[in-house]
């Protein structure tokens, strides 16, 4: 029989053992570290309004970016808010994705909208804000406190390349119905003055039920072509109007128009063998790598416009924001100026290039405290001291009803 008082203890050391189980249970075991919160990048994209097509191809390039970053050893998340092609539903949006404290946002895809948003909401707030799709060349010149970037090339490109375009193609008088906003303005004025013929430009609003009156001063007279410098939802209005009144039947496009679901709802037959501009980038190894991971993932690469532009700008706000963070330290600014300050360091030579099929080299080379010199699907993705790039642009053509490249590629 045991004796009370050695039962008495045996019973006590058994309780203070569970007690030091239990407690040594809820502690971190040595050497463990609580997990970092994710990085999360905003993107403003459309997917409603006159642009609202574009939104969710594009949104799929940001994911794939996403999935590349992580797999790469980042811990990265896309916050997705609608821009609506809409200067309010844009800003109130971007106001939203800074008080979620995002790191960057990439967006938006009007230049009207995107100027509204970074004038009234991200220079204020001392956000990033990289437009993968914003083209007008008044961007350029914005104050912008080096915060606002683009990883599409400027309509001073594009305007040049289909002035020249237009000559070869021996037009000698052309309409233009361009939207009346900072894109619609410069693209037109760019184009007009590189096209040696006659020009009839006529300003057009936003997603009107008829545009009957803007057609007849466009093509009054009779012209060779009526280039649509647009969007898809009012385009496809005035082309239809144009088409069935007799007012044109040959079209030039530029990249606010370059939409597969537009010519489709139209007739894809009516524009067979017409040309039109957009940005683009010939193949690369960083184009080839992209096509091929998002085709794995999401299916057929669509011909729509900036699908590689809205890649390149996330991965070069998440990498900016690395950079950041290791040059910085603990006691790092990334959320606005000091992700500003890291997008050249990422972006441009010298460093070892880089690009969609290694960005675990990036990270591993950024952590290193090495320079990387990011390729981009767009393009080398150079950032001057306007926070533009100088990448080419795409000539396109429509055959057998779809839009495909020419496989030329030209800069000014």
């Amino acid at each position: 029989m045991i004796k009370f008082s050695s039962y008495v203890s045996f019973i006590l050391v058994t309780a203070l053992i569970g007690v030091s189980m239990v407690a040594c249970d809820s502690l971190p075991s040595l050497g463990e570290e609580e997990e970092a919160e994710p990085l999360e990048i905003g993107t403003l994209l459309d997917y409603t309004g006159d642009l609202g097509v574009y939104g969710k191809p594009m949104r799929n390039g940001a994911e794939l970016a996403v999935t590349l970053l992580n797999d790469s050893g980042m811990n990265v998340v896309a916050v997705h808010k609608d821009s609506g092609t809409d200067a309010k539903v844009a800003s109130d949006a971007a106001r939203a994705l800074q008080a979620a404290g995002v790191s960057g946002i990439v967006g938006s895809l009007s230049s009207g909208v995107t100027t509204a948003v970074a004038e009234s909401v991200t220079i204020p707030g001392g956000t990033v804000l990289v437009s993968p799709a914003s083209t007008a060349p008044s961007i350029s010149v914005i104050e912008d406190n080096d915060l606002l970037f683009r990883s599409t090339v400027s309509d001073a490109a594009q305007g040049s390349v289909l002035g020249k375009l237009a000559d070869e193609l021996g037009y000698k008088k052309v309409g233009i119905l361009y939207v009346n906003n900072p894109y619609g303005d410069g693209l037109q004025n760019i184009f007009t003055a590189n096209f040696s013929g006659t020009v009839q430009a006529v300003p057009h609003e936003g997603e009107l039920s008829t545009y009957m009156s803007e057609v007849t001063k466009a093509t009054e007279g009779g012209v060779d072509a009526l280039i649509a410098m647009s969007y898809p939802g009012s385009a496809q209005v005035y082309i239809r109007e144009a088409l069935e009144g007799g007012f044109a039947d040959t079209f030039m496009f530029v990249d606010g128009t370059k939409s597969q679901d537009m010519l489709d709802s139209l007739g894809a037959n009516n524009f067979e063998g017409m040309y039109g501009t957009a940005p683009g980038a010939p193949p690369s190894d960083a184009k080839n790598t992209f096509e091929e991971l998002y085709e794995a993932r999401f299916g057929e690469v669509p011909s729509d416009p900036f699908l590689g532009e809205t890649f390149d700008a996330f991965v070069m706000i998440a990498l900016a924001t690395e950079k950041c963070l290791h040059d910085g330290g603990d006691d790092a600014n990334c959320d606005g100026a000091g992700v500003a300050a890291a997008m050249r360091d990422v972006s441009n030579a010298p460093g070892t290039k880089v690009g969609p099929g290694d960005l675990a080299n990036a990270v591993e080379l950024i952590r290193s405290g090495e320079d990387i010199d990011f390729e981009g699907v767009a393009g080398s993705q150079e950032i001057d001291d306007n926070g533009d790039v100088l990448n080419s642009i795409e000539i396109w053509t429509v055959k057998g009803g779809k839009i495909e490249s020419t496989n030329r590629f030209e800069a000014p």
